[in-house]
């Protein structure tokens, strides 16, 4: 028995640090009486582990209510509870004889526990530190339920917070005295839930409420931004019987805990501010604090967010943006959000992007889609200047398809497959006669279509086509003049007078077929036909030419100036200009990257 708790331990164990890893932290500070404690703990402690929490502290036994075990009924005294109680989980500090028969080993977030401190110690201040816990209560109806609520310093009264919840508005609540007994509140009406105190309550039909405002971030971890990721949006519903004020603030992160990332710096976090009746619509820093007034019953409020990374990377390598977003209503409901953002270069293309000439990696890798709109085009006929482009009467976008490499190099495209290759698979050195997989499955670019065979396998096609009608070319091609990102770059697309792309040619009309006059012989260029050249610029700018300044411009968005000289058209060049902006639609340095080994089925992605 003893080795299979063992066992045990260190499964919850390892799935406690798996769930933890790169967070953002917090500090709950639980007062610990002589007697018996009805604890909720707010935050997923890092690390998990019971003998190092309470190492140090005159605590005598926890205990975990593990309802999904057996189902638990009020408790009168904790002090009747023994060692493999039905439901209950049990954990003793090494060395106390029934230390054998502990079978709780790891602390779990948004979880209320009984302490037993010894009668004969002084009061401490029990201090946790991990991520803040974003769990909701899981009310099991028909039951007394040990829950805790997401409140401040300040609550509403149970009756308050229980108000329009059938399943436990009216019901008992009892709460752990300070003779070690547990007791009825008297009056629901001015008694008040404390943060980090445990009660039983008395559930009668299915019930959902936690606090007066409810959250959802996407994600039990909160809102985390990627490298490739830079808005996320946080939702605040009122779920009380009466409109609600919500504020919202970002406060800092705790020291992280030894082996968790460092923290970068100050979070960059920005809001997306609509104020449509001032004429107020863009990107702009979270403000000190961030208010809704009179949010309606039911109505959900939501913040969009983003994070605007700095054009370097932070000295400490490994380092992240770490915070806290503290959600609080005029009740007094009061939850924290963790907050987190990648600081360096791109983490899923990292291991692929390799050093630049100048011993720097390029974190722009990938592949990078978006449209010009040209706005200026010059008239020969003007009879001032006629090479001079002049606002047109209207726009006219084309896409821009560019893939950029490991060392900054761009490339323009005519068109692009973005296609999942699936897991490759090897013999499996272990297991003889098994395959194991080798490389995990990947998105590559690819830009000949006869190439996707070989990519997916003996599997369906699995991938999406984006090409470009502005452009006719084959091959990509290379834009000279610097790196992606910065100055200006420059190509020349050339359309051969020949091509049956060329506007000159018509493959109905003889005048129009580069074919003599007994459709015979073919005609040279500049007879029917005449080739034409695009010299094409994007001219890097710092600011959006849209002015909607996102949050993830200069990483995760680009743009500036286009222009372009057309020669053969006409006998001058035209000129046209323009802006351009470009999206980075998949980080993946490598184009045509086929790879190898044995290729395991595709599976479609919708």
């Amino acid at each position: 028995m003893k080795a299979s708790r063992s066992i045990l331990a260190l499964a919850v164990s390892l799935f406690g640090l798996a769930v933890t890893a790169q967070a953002q932290w917090t500090q709950q500070n639980i007062p610990l009486r002589p007697g018996w404690n009805a604890v909720f703990l707010e935050v997923h402690p890092e690390p998990a582990d019971c003998d190092a929490w309470f190492a140090g502290l005159p605590v005598e036994s926890v205990w975990d209510w593990n309802r999904d075990a057996d189902s638990v009924q009020f408790i009168q005294d904790p002090a009747t509870l023994v060692p493999g109680a039905p439901g209950w989980l049990t954990w003793f500090p090494p060395g106390h004889p029934l230390a054998d028969q502990s079978s709780l080993f790891v602390l779990r977030d948004a979880r209320p526990y009984l302490i037993k401190v010894a009668d004969n110690a002084q009061p401490v201040t029990w201090t946790v530190t991990g991520r803040p816990s974003l769990r909701r209560i899981t009310w099991r109806p028909g039951e007394v339920n040990l829950v805790g609520f997401r409140v401040g310093a300040t609550a509403p009264t149970f009756q308050v917070l229980f108000d329009g919840e059938p399943g436990v508005a009216g019901q008992p609540v009892y709460r752990l005295a300070v003779t070690g007994t547990w007791q009825a509140v008297a009056n629901l009406a001015t008694a008040r839930p404390q943060a980090g105190e445990a009660y039983w309550v008395r559930c009668r039909l299915p019930a959902q409420r936690t606090a007066t405002i409810e959250l959802e971030t996407g994600s039990r971890q909160g809102l985390v931004f990627p490298a490739e990721t830079v808005e996320a949006t946080l939702r605040v519903r009122n779920t009380s019987a009466a409109a609600r004020n919500v504020s919202v603030r970002l406060l800092a992160s705790a020291t992280p805990p030894s082996g968790q990332p460092p923290l970068a710096g100050p979070f960059p976090l920005e809001y997306w501010k609509a104020d449509y009746a001032n004429v107020q619509i863009g990107w702009e820093p979270l403000p000190p604090t961030l208010n809704y007034t009179a949010l309606p019953v039911g109505a959900e409020w939501n913040i969009r967010l983003g994070v605007r990374r700095p054009a370097t990377s932070p000295t400490t390598p490994g380092a992240e943006y770490q915070g806290l977003i503290e959600v609080r209503d005029d009740l007094g409901s009061r939850w924290l959000v963790p907050i987190r953002a990648h600081a360096g270069p791109p983490a899923s293309a990292a291991d692929a992007i390799q050093p630049a000439q100048d011993g720097a990696s390029w974190s722009h890798a990938g592949l990078w889609v978006g449209e010009a709109v040209i706005r200026a085009v010059s008239q020969p006929a003007h009879p001032g200047n006629g090479t001079l482009p002049r606002p047109a009467g209207g726009e006219f976008s084309f896409r821009l398809i560019l893939h950029v490499d490991a060392g900054g190099n761009a490339r323009l495209l005519q068109r692009a497959y973005l296609v999942r290759r699936p897991p490759v698979l090897g013999p499996d050195p272990d297991n003889p006669g098994f395959d194991r997989v080798t490389e995990p499955a990947r998105t590559v670019v690819l830009t000949d279509e006869a190439l996707i065979p070989s990519v997916i396998g003996l599997g369906e096609v699995t991938g999406r086509r984006i090409s470009s009608a502005a452009f006719g070319f084959d091959q990509p091609l290379e834009l000279g003049g610097g790196r992606f990102g910065t100055g200006s770059l420059h190509t020349t697309v050339t359309l051969g007078y020949d091509d049956p792309l060329n506007p000159f040619q018509h493959a109905y009309h003889p005048d129009h077929d580069n074919l003599d006059a007994r459709l015979e012989e073919p005609l040279p260029d500049g007879r029917e036909s005449f080739t034409v050249t695009r010299q094409l610029s994007l001219e890097f700018t710092g600011e959006d030419p849209l002015n909607l300044n996102p949050p993830g411009w200069g990483t995760q968005e680009m743009g500036g100036t286009y222009r372009e000289t057309i020669t053969g058209l006409h006998r001058t060049a035209l000129q046209i200009g323009g802006t351009f902006r470009l999206v980075r639609a998949a980080m993946v340095p490598d184009l045509n990257d086929a790879g190898g080994g044995l290729v395991a089925p595709a599976i479609r992605l919708e």
